[in-house]
């Protein structure tokens, strides 16, 4: 791709399947008169059912040199991105789910820093917004995911990212990343599949070799509407697509040694990605009532970790998973009570 002839800063893809409740405040929140010259937004409808693409189109009609309507068959919510990957026409590329929305200072401040940058990773703050069925989504309640990426933080530098990968942890909501990236390495992600998004942060790593922060919340993002696939019910029923990620993260991480050229400091940072998944997938195995032929698998798991991936397994931050293995899973079944009862 060459950068010098685009005529975007920034590709926002939304992937949207029978979105149509929530996608209009959506598309709403990129209506800013004077920026809709610099970016583009392109609506994966996949294949939704509703009316989510009647939707789109509507403002394909309003703006149709900002918006653009993709339909495809329903493939998953990985495959609404990489389906924008091979469209996207910016210079950066950034995913907003259909359901989430952008905050316009936060998000004009997101795009003049692109606008001067060259950064391979441009890193904003976001919220979780808890929808708890209010008319007005500005009634919902707003918690930071984080205050600032690490301490000390200087939004004007840019750094290099080995030198600072020991202290961020960038998620999918914070993250606009170079286009350039995902295309010349064919950054491509599993379909008819959830919890791909530790996939989209993990995959295009070893390629980064700086970042700049933005002191900007831009990203929205809603939780506590029903069937969200966070919940730990969703998770339970979804486990598979857990184990699924799992295996390809795992898959990825060997082709580390051989195939991959990545940089020690940015393998350790991928291995605490991956450790932060492993820790996601035994907090669904908790939440289940507690037998011990469960057990026995989280014990099988985590020896399999600990002997072939002991850098994912000593990469570990999460408490409750570190006194299990400290007391040889004797804590295993108050452990279990204790994360149904949160979940109850």
């Amino acid at each position: 791709m060459n950068e010098n002839v685009l005529s975007k800063v920034l590709t926002i893809v939304v992937p949207a399947y029978n979105a149509e409740k929530y996608l209009k405040d959506n598309l709403d929140s990129f209506c800013i008169p004077e920026l809709l010259s610099d970016f583009e937004v392109l609506v994966i409808d996949d294949g939704s059912t509703d009316h989510s693409a009647n939707i789109a189109e509507e403002y394909v009609k309003r703006y149709p040199d900002t918006f653009k309507l993709i339909t495809k068959k329903n493939g998953g919510h990985g495959s609404g991105i990489n389906t924008g990957i091979l469209n996207a026409a910016g210079k950066y590329f950034k995913v907003v789910d259909a359901d989430d929305w952008v905050e316009k200072e936060p998000f004009m401040r997101l795009i003049q820093v692109l606008k001067n940058s060259d950064s391979d990773i441009i890193a904003s703050g976001f919220y979780w917004v808890y929808d708890e069925g209010q008319k007005n989504k500005m009634e919902f309640t707003r918690k930071l995911e984080m205050k600032m990426p690490f301490a000390g933080v200087d939004y004007n530098k840019e750094y290099i990212f080995d030198e600072i990968a020991d202290r961020v942890y960038i998620k999918m909501h914070h993250i606009t990343i170079k286009t350039a990236i995902l295309k010349e390495h064919k950054i491509k992600i599993d379909e008819h599949c959830y919890y791909v998004d530790a996939e989209y942060i993990t995959y295009p790593i070893p390629y980064v070799e700086t970042i700049r922060f933005v002191d900007a919340f831009v990203y929205m993002y809603r939780l506590g509407r029903q069937g969200q696939s966070v919940s730990i019910e969703k998770m339970q029923l979804n486990e598979k697509n857990y184990d699924k990620v799992i295996e390809s993260l795992l898959t990825f991480y060997d082709r580390l040694e051989d195939e991959v050229i990545c940089s020690e400091a940015k393998k350790k940072y991928i291995a605490g990605i991956i450790a932060r998944i492993v820790a996601g997938k035994m907090k669904i195995m908790l939440s289940y009532p507690a037998i011990n032929s469960r057990k026995l698998s989280m014990i099988d798991f985590d020896k399999y970790l600990r002997k072939n991936y002991p850098a994912i397994y000593y990469g570990n931050i999460n408490i409750a998973l570190s006194i299990l293995r400290r007391t040889n899973y004797l804590l295993y079944g108050i452990a279990s009570m204790l994360v149904r009862h949160k979940y109850s």
